[in-house]
């Protein structure tokens, strides 16, 4: 049986989706008693999932989930609740929307949201569960008891695990995307979505910043992220117009950071990064509707 071809009868399903079931289950109960592989399930598991998801009906998808939470519950409830079950709900999702061709960009964005909303939503379950404070736990862990805003950066970090998770999983799948017969839709048609997701992620940023900063810090994350995927694209105009704009208007950018910042209370002055996710939208959109098919000027 192909490890990584479309699976057609039933034993197929059932038995690529209980090799996988056990790998998942191998990689927990190593990082239950060997604590500091725990970076393997983190990366390895939303993987599985995702190639489950992908190469086998969906319909059979419960019996893999079901399976795979079961096998590890016993060895590790916290873990399973924190890492296991988010990290199936995220590899169906991926899989699934692989299956739709959908752009990588979205893909890893959208898998990211789900990944941490489902972590946040397993935090309270986990302390009563475990009856330890898995928010301390992981201040702890990076050493910042005595930070101030540990609490507003906590949420931000797991957020950006997930990221880092989510996106070494597609960077995985689409590195090899032909070998393992995944076909990726990589064009875009109009970068008018995005430009018009970054400036509404950033609207919300200033709307969250009035009555809760985590969110508002994850929203300017996930701002940074779509500035990110504008700049490569700005970067790859050859517009000498358009390189000489991003430079003047990144540096009115960062002498408008530097003067507001000590003027702002802490920690919301780290909020005046979106000057920067902002200025790339206006780019973008210079680039892309005012100066389309202007040719390198």
């Amino acid at each position: 049986m192909a490890l990584f071809k479309k699976k057609a009868s039933l034993v197929h399903h059932i038995t690529y989706m209980g090799i996988m079931a056990a790998i998942n289950l191998i990689f927990i109960v190593l990082a239950t008693y060997l604590p500091f592989l725990m970076f393997i399930p983190i990366i390895f598991l939303p993987f599985a999932s995702a190639i489950v998801s992908y190469y086998c009906l969906k319909r059979y998808y419960p019996i893999y989930a079901v399976a795979t939470i079961g096998l590890c519950l016993i060895f590790n409830i916290s873990d399973t609740i924190f890492y296991v079950i988010p990290a199936i709900i995220t590899g169906f999702m991926i899989g699934y929307l692989l299956d739709k061709r959908v752009n990588p960009f979205w893909l890893i964005l959208i898998s990211t949201i789900i990944e941490s909303a489902l972590t946040f939503a397993f935090i309270p379950l986990i302390n009563i569960i475990s009856n330890v404070n898995i928010v301390e736990t992981f201040i702890s862990a990076f050493k910042l008891d005595s930070f101030v805003y540990k609490n507003e950066l906590t949420y931000l970090f797991i957020f950006f695990i997930s990221l880092i998770q989510c996106g070494l999983t597609h960077f995985v799948l689409l590195s090899d995307a032909r070998k393992i017969g995944i076909e990726i839709t990589t064009t875009v048609n109009s970068y008018a979505p995005y430009i018009i997701g970054l400036e509404i992620t950033l609207l919300f940023v200033f709307i969250f910043s009035l009555f809760y900063l985590p969110l508002a810090l994850i929203l300017l994350m996930i701002a940074i992220y779509f500035s990110i995927f504008l700049l490569i694209d700005i970067l790859l105009s050859k517009k000498v117009i358009i390189y000489v704009l991003l430079v003047v208007l990144l540096l009115l950018a960062l002498f408008s950071f530097a003067i507001f910042y000590p003027l702002i209370n802490a920690p919301f002055g780290i909020l005046l990064m979106s000057f920067f996710p902002f200025v790339i939208s206006q780019i973008s959109f210079i680039n892309n509707y005012l100066l389309k098919g202007k040719g390198n000027i």
